[in-house]
């Protein structure tokens, strides 16, 4: 399935004023897509539950060695110029820390020490 497609059954799937901003720069694999699927329904149940209140008590699910979605800002509206004012799930990699740095093969690992797995 192309990556466009992807996003926009991830889109259609979130709670309404939520949208998703994809900072990746690659097609997703099929087992990638079902994974972010299954973790958009799980964060579905806790939205329902908690609405913006509350953070999901998985707030970067890892999807794969190179992808995960990240929980942690969608409480509050954006300050970023391109989503100003929206609340924002992202699908980001793995190789992108909190910080900004971006680590380019990121090993097994790392991956594990770094989201403390």
């Amino acid at each position: 399935m192309k990556k466009e497609t992807c996003l926009k059954e991830i889109q259609k799937r979130l709670p309404e004023g939520i949208i998703l901003e994809d900072e990746t720069p690659f097609e997703f694999t099929d087992d990638e897509f079902i994974s972010i699927l299954s973790w958009i329904k799980f964060f579905n149940g806790h939205y329902k539950e908690h609405g913006k209140e509350k953070h999901p008590n998985v707030t970067f699910p890892i999807i794969s060695k190179r992808l995960r979605l990240d929980f942690g800002l969608y409480r509050f509206p954006s300050d970023t110029e391109i989503n100003r004012g929206k609340h924002v799930v992202y699908l980001s990699q793995n190789g992108k820390l909190l910080d900004g740095t971006i680590k380019k093969n990121i090993t097994i690992k790392e991956l594990i020490n770094t989201w403390h797995l």
